[in-house]
């Protein structure tokens, strides 16, 4: 395994529309050598690090936030693209068709994901909050040298929260939050890929709840 060595550039601007909206956008470019990723291999699914010659992650990111009396929205919007070539350590862990394909062309890296997204909306009365948020993602990397990519996502999540005051200065929250709301099954991973040896899948249905004290 070898450092990796980068220069990484960024620029942004944010800009407050009004009193209630703002929005930024925000690019940002990184160029690698020995660039390090990491993956699964063997029948243990051990992690292991490996670096790729040279590498380029760029990306642009654009978010707005709205916030009136007790209403708030906030909206994320991302495009990315991480590339890697030639793989010049832990090379014994990949075919040799696999290393021949990367030696020779820009692979996505395993977590690159074109698209990605988030929206939500809370709204306050009193000592009480609800919410509602959305993921969306574009589907990250598969296949042979991670040329396909898995289908898209997008779990809808809700929550209720209640704010006590017991005491000046203290206060006590209990938060009830209901994730992926419509049961979306829907895969991370499907065990193929650059490093990737086994599936994972998001999180179904699911209820939790939470108490905190704060002073």
């Amino acid at each position: 395994m070898r450092s990796e060595r980068a220069h990484s550039f960024d620029l942004g601007l944010t800009h407050r529309f009004s009193a209630e909206f703002s929005g930024t956008v925000d690019s940002y470019l990184k160029l690698a050598r020995d660039q390090l990723d990491e993956g699964q291999f063997g029948q243990a699914l051990i992690f292991a690090p490996f670096n790729y010659h040279t590498g380029r992650v760029a990306g642009l990111e654009l978010s707005g936030s709205y916030a009136r009396g007790a209403f708030g929205a906030y909206a994320n919007f991302a495009v990315s693209r991480a590339t890697g070539r030639q793989i010049v350590s832990g090379q014994y862990q990949f075919g040799q068709d696999e290393l021949d394909t990367i030696a020779t062309h820009d692979v996505h890296l395993d977590h690159d994901q074109t698209c990605t997204a988030s929206l939500g909306a809370s709204y306050h009365w009193g000592r009480w909050q609800t919410y509602a948020d959305l993921l969306y993602g574009s589907g990250l990397r598969r296949g042979f040298a991670n040329t396909g990519k898995l289908p898209a996502y997008a779990p809808a999540n809700l929550g209720l929260i209640r704010k006590f005051r017991p005491r000046p200065h203290r206060e006590l929250t209990l938060r009830l939050d209901l994730v992926n709301v419509f049961d979306a099954v829907y895969e991370l991973r499907d065990g193929s890929g650059i490093g990737v040896g086994a599936p994972q899948y998001g999180t179904r249905r699911g209820v939790f709840s939470g108490l905190s004290w704060s002073y």
